[in-house]
């Protein structure tokens, strides 16, 4: 991937300062996903398939990422001007050793993944985790963050459950049946493509549990600083768009939207057009007046729940995002 072009950008932002709005040029934006291509990246395919982000100004590329941790990395490099990550992710850099980078807006205020188990054998609550061997998408990763998030608050020890590595994927289920795996935890198109194929599952929301948003858009200090026209012009195309999105109730544009970047996840219309659907119940979780915006309060008790889980050290939550944009929404 090209890293960004700093006098490529500053110059082209002089050049929108100088110009009337009808003239102005579009500034080149390089927007990083934190996994390849999926069906509920839907805001910013509409936003660059129906042109809302020239609209404000800007010409985006997204580029698959792989891994939230990758592309905050990226983005701290300046291989990205903004990037979309998980909240835990963005606490975690900034606690750990003082990455450079905020969230500058919330996609899903809170997390996309379930604990899914075997609807003869349910994992109910985290309470239920407590000596169970549970599946997760990588070492170290969300997944496990979350994991581990839930257990301090039910008062588990970290060493008395066990994990797995089993990726985001349905095939883990097989895992389940087998009595291989007690339970393991996925995001929400994974248990939707389950229950395409009537698995007889069980499965609850990690959100009561875990305060940090669950995915969010992140660019550096020196992003931030240097380019902040940019990113509050893509917050805005992101808003529009997720408001587009709830407004077609058919859902046809949507699908045209998403079709041409070819999401892996999406199998058929249908499914793809599910999982955006279930992302959008994330988007508004907080209520259509917090769309896509910063909200602090969750921030503040959600790096005391890491702090609680060994995942953050003790630090002022404020430096892990800004409202400068949010607050222009």
């Amino acid at each position: 991937m090209t890293a960004l072009s700093r006098r490529h950008l500053l110059a082209a932002a002089g050049a929108l300062a100088a110009a009337p709005a009808r003239a102005q040029a579009l500034v080149d934006v390089t927007y990083l996903t934190p996994f390849g291509q999926l069906s509920g990246y839907a805001p910013d395919y509409w936003g660059v398939t129906y042109g809302l982000f020239e609209k404000n100004g800007i010409r985006v590329k997204i580029v698959g990422g792989n891994g939230s941790a990758a592309a905050i990395q990226q983005v701290v490099a300046g291989q990205a001007l903004i990037c979309r990550t998980g909240g835990i992710d963005v606490v975690r850099a900034v606690s750990g050793v003082g990455a450079p980078i905020r969230a500058v807006g919330t996609i899903a205020h809170t997390t996309t993944f379930k604990v899914i188990s075997a609807a003869d054998a349910p994992v109910k609550a985290p309470k239920d985790l407590d000596g169970k061997t549970v599946g997760i998408v990588s070492a170290g990763g969300g997944t496990e963050n979350y994991l581990d998030i839930m257990l301090a608050g039910a008062g588990i020890k970290r060493e008395n459950v066990k994990r797995q590595v089993v990726g985001n994927s349905p095939g883990a289920f097989d895992l389940v049946k087998l009595k291989r795996l007690d339970a393991f935890i996925a995001d929400t198109g994974v248990v939707l493509n389950l229950k395409a194929r009537s698995e007889p599952i069980f499965y609850f929301d990690i959100d009561p549990y875990a305060s940090v948003p669950g995915q969010v858009y992140a660019a550096s200090d020196e992003g931030i600083a240097k380019f902040g026209p940019q990113i509050l012009a893509y917050m805005r195309g992101v808003r529009a768009a997720m408001q587009a999105i709830a407004a077609d109730t058919s859902g046809e544009a949507t699908v045209k939207a998403i079709e041409p970047f070819k999401p892996v996840d999406m199998k058929s219309p249908e499914l793809g057009l599910a999982a955006v659907r279930a992302e959008e119940v994330l988007w508004n979780a907080r209520g259509k007046e917090k769309l896509a915006k910063i909200i602090p309060a969750n921030w503040q008790s959600g790096w005391k729940e890491m702090e609680a889980a060994g995942l953050a050290k003790p630090g002022d939550p404020s430096k892990a995002y800004t409202t400068q944009f949010s607050d222009q929404l």
